[in-house]
């Protein structure tokens, strides 16, 4: 009966042994495959960081089309010899503020008009962009064909150039990429000499605008001389004569003479007469004398401003026509001081493309930038990393749910 019972508690102690080694056999079992899928895991996630920097590695040495770059900087400036109005210092050390917004306003429409597509278009047209941007090497970034759409070329355009305006020194820098430093340093210049244009057709149309409406009074005010001065003659070719004034003015002479001569014959008549003697052969023609001289001052002043076309009324007649023309003559005048003094601001406000620096390219290629490239790709590759695990514990979830 013992020995049945040691056998047994043998059993039992046998089989705890081989319970316990299989436990242990199985957790170290586990841990082995847990740690193969933890190093299986980091090596994925190796593998989804590494592989963007690979890819971006082999884009920069096998695939990617060197680019150069030219860079100028210029400004617009005012006849005064302001830069744009005279920017942010300006404002502060004369308080010009219209001024300052002027400044502000060319520097952006230069901005805008060298991202334009009418600005590509003129350069396409001048020096022929697509001999320049077409590239038929297997760089999808720099690939275009010589075929290729407006569309395609304007956007190969923007990818070629940056133009940046500061508004506190209201100065522009233009950045043009080309696939060799001459390239860039010709679509530069190209691009300065149509900023130069588009600035000259701002001064003509700002002149025009400027200039329209004084013309236009100077147009009319001629017009109204004109229309004076040949009322005028008309006048003076109708009546037959050429100054009322001096007519009158003679008229005024001969009667004041008249009246004198009257005067002294009405003496002598006196003087003979005081005589007594009705006989005396001088009294007939002292009075003869005194009556033609009365019955020409009558006649002289009938003249004047009797009835009928007198010379009062045509001189009425013709003094308002001087006048009109004088009136006409002074508008004339004061227009056209006016329109020279028009002129004279709209000079002042004229402006034109000051270069602060020519564009000189660089002597390396400025992209592909490999440090930055392969930045973004490593932090594309972290990115990847982190949504895989994501991914990966939302499997686990769900196969163990």
């Amino acid at each position: 009966m013992q020995a049945t019972t040691s056998s047994e508690a043998a059993s039992k102690t046998a089989s705890s042994a081989s319970e316990t080694g299989s436990e242990i056999e199985r957790r170290r079992r586990d841990r082995q495959a847990s740690l193969r899928e933890r190093r299986r895991h980091r090596w994925i996630n190796a593998f989804i960081v590494v592989l963007p920097v690979a890819c971006a590695l082999a884009y920069v040495l096998c695939i990617a089309t060197p680019r150069y770059e030219a860079e100028s900087r210029f400004f617009v400036q005012s006849a005064s010899g302001q830069p744009g109005g005279g920017g942010a210092a300006n404002l502060l050390t004369t308080g010009n503020m219209s001024g300052m917004l002027g400044g502000f306003v060319d520097g952006w429409a230069v901005s805008d008009f060298l991202k334009s597509r009418d600005c590509m278009q003129q350069l396409d047209e001048k020096i022929g962009l697509r001999r320049y941007l077409v590239q038929p090497g297997p760089d999808p970034a720099s690939h275009l064909a010589r075929a290729s759409s407006q569309d395609e070329l304007y956007r190969a355009y923007q990818a070629a150039i940056q133009v940046s305006f500061n508004p506190l020194e209201q100065i522009d820098v233009l950045r043009v990429s080309a696939f060799s430093p001459d390239d860039a340093a010709k679509l530069s210049k190209a691009l300065i000499g149509l900023a130069e244009d588009f600035v000259s057709r701002m001064n003509e149309k700002g002149v025009s605008d400027k200039l329209r409406v004084s013309q236009e009074a100077v147009n009319l005010a001629e017009q109204k001389a004109l229309a004076a001065r040949d009322a005028l003659t008309a006048w003076r070719t109708t009546h037959g004569n050429i100054d009322p004034t001096a007519s009158v003015a003679m008229l005024l002479n001969l009667s004041s003479q008249l009246e004198g001569e009257l005067s002294t014959a009405q003496i002598n008549l006196d003087k003979l007469r005081a005589l007594g003697n009705k006989d005396h052969p001088m009294l007939r023609p002292a009075e003869l004398q005194v009556a033609a001289l009365q019955k020409r001052i009558v006649a002289v002043r009938h003249r004047l401003s009797g009835q009928g076309n007198t010379e009062a009324k045509q001189l009425k007649s013709y003094e308002a026509l001087r006048n009109n023309q004088a009136f006409a003559d002074s508008n004339l005048t004061l227009a056209q001081q006016s329109y020279q003094q028009a002129m004279t601001d709209a000079l002042r406000l004229q402006r034109y493309l000051s270069i602060i620096a020519q564009p000189v390219p660089t002597d390396r290629p400025s992209s592909p930038r490999t440090a930055i490239l392969l930045l973004q790709a490593l932090a594309l590759g972290f990115v990847l990393m982190f949504i895989a695990r994501v991914a990966m514990a939302l499997l686990r979830g769900l196969r163990h749910g």
